[in-house]
């Protein structure tokens, strides 16, 4: 005979979408602190610098990295919105927050609230269901 237990089950794994919430979650924090901090040295040091210090060079390298990041850091915030199952406002107010100077920084830690209430419910609703 075996010594396996088949009568206990283990518990079981977040269902579909749910599993990979916490690393998109963590992709998406550490991109709205990079598009924010980039788009804070453009806005307060390299367009200062362009305009009245006639340097483009900040403003210039800056810029197109800000362009970049910002387009990976929509790609994740749309990624964690299906994760998520967000309304579409909702997706466009937090991939608006990347345009705005230090509005990133405050929509990371709402973004962030939301995704854990979220899955504090669905713990709760498994716990239920186990039950």
């Amino acid at each position: 005979m075996s010594d396996v237990d088949v009568t206990e089950q283990a518990a079981a794994p977040p269902l579909g979408k749910q599993r990979h919430l916490g690393t998109v979650l963590a992709w998406y924090r550490t991109f709205a602190y990079i598009v924010g901090t980039g788009l804070v040295v453009l806005v307060l040091v390299g367009i200062p610098l362009q305009v009245w210090g006639h340097s483009p060079g900040v403003a210039t390298y800056v810029g197109i990295a800000h362009g970049y990041l910002f387009m990976a850091y929509l790609i994740i915030t749309f990624i964690l919105a299906w994760v998520s199952d967000w309304h579409i406002i909702r997706v466009g107010m937090v991939a608006l927050a990347g345009t705005i100077p230090f509005l990133s920084f405050y929509a990371e830690r709402k973004v962030t609230g939301w995704v854990r209430a979220d899955q504090a419910a669905a713990a709760a609703r498994a716990a239920a269901d186990r039950a």
